[in-house]
């Protein structure tokens, strides 16, 4: 059963928001530094359900990764979390 935000029952999926994508990206980050390279990305968008995983990578790393070391600092994550709140994954 999927439910909304305040808890009640809904018929309808629920989208993914800033708050809940960041905590996958979190659970996601093995050695835990903050910085996401790309197989903890790839785990998070498998996490997420993603049906092109490797894609749906690369793609984030485009939109997201600003100075072009192949990771996500700090600085950038938000931009990650926006790119993946935009794809409007859903609660399962």
């Amino acid at each position: 059963m999927v439910r909304d935000h305040s808890g009640h029952a809904t018929g309808h999926p629920v989208r993914l928001d800033e708050a809940q994508v960041i905590k996958i990206l979190k659970e996601c980050d093995i050695n835990h530094d903050n910085v996401y390279n790309k197989q903890e990305i790839k785990k998070a968008f498998e996490s997420l359900g993603s049906k092109w995983p490797t894609i749906r990578t690369y793609l984030g790393l485009f939109h997201a990764d600003a100075n072009g070391d192949g990771c996500i600092s700090e600085k950038e994550v938000d931009t990650l979390v926006k790119y993946i709140v935009g794809i409007g994954y859903t609660v399962k």
